[in-house]
């Protein structure tokens, strides 16, 4: 603990819990986190039976390096803070260890080879980032690490994956799962029904750079962590 109170994370797994047999996986720049990855998160958790929800923030994300306002470590701060008293959520920090870009195709990689064989991983994207797949790295091994679980987006509903999964393989829609599956993948493709979250982290520093208060779209702790650092404008 620092002189705030505030967890200074270690390298791996930041929150002392077991991830369980059915992982979700969720990256991003959390900056910040706000209520909108965390009702995604919990309606993932429920919708697939899921044991734990496994936050992972970027430390240099290729998509979104130049637009980062706060630093790896205040992000991860912010995430530790808002998921520390969910017994279902657990903070890695494995990123800010990693040289060079966050492709989530090496962090799947290196969780795959950390964790017991029979652990499942459902790595969560957005329906506007899945269109987009084939422009990340390695994009086909994704799943062979994981699963995806895709979640609509404002504009973004699910109906688009079917315009999508006849460029990723022989993908085919098993009725009895209600997944994608196909014979040369390990992972499956899972839609996740749920109405859009409309919550912007940019939206979310403007407001407080402009002296406007967050309240109602981040945890009330991590608003105090934010103009208690003079995060984004404020203070």
């Amino acid at each position: 603990m620092n002189s705030a109170g505030e967890s200074t994370a270690g390298k791996g797994f930041a929150t002392p819990k077991k991830p369980g047999r059915r992982v979700g996986v969720l990256g991003g720049t959390f900056d910040p986190i706000h209520n909108g990855h965390l009702r995604l998160a919990e309606h993932v958790l429920r919708g697939l039976l899921l044991d734990s929800i496994l936050f992972i923030p970027a430390a240099r994300p290729p998509h979104k390096g130049h637009d980062l306002v706060a630093s790896f470590e205040h992000r991860l701060t912010m995430v530790e803070i808002a998921v520390r008293d969910s017994p279902s959520y657990l903070l890695s920090d494995m990123e800010g260890a990693r040289r060079g870009p966050s492709y989530s195709v090496d962090t799947l990689k290196e969780l795959r080879d950390s964790l017991e064989p029979e652990t499942l991983l459902f790595f969560i994207v957005g329906m506007d980032a899945f269109v987009e797949l084939h422009t990340w790295k390695n994009w086909q091994q994704l799943l062979d690490y994981a699963n995806l679980a895709v979640v609509p987006r404002p504009g973004f509903s699910l109906a688009l994956i079917g315009k999508v999964i006849p460029g990723m393989g022989c993908y085919s829609f098993d009725h009895v799962n209600s997944c994608w599956s196909a014979p040369d993948r390990a992972g499956r493709i899972y839609p996740v029904e749920m109405d859009p979250v409309d919550i912007s982290s940019t939206d979310i520093r403007r407001k407080v750079s402009a002296g406007v208060s967050p309240a109602g779209l981040i945890p009330g702790a991590v608003a105090d962590y934010i103009g208690r650092h003079r995060l984004y404008g404020s203070g």
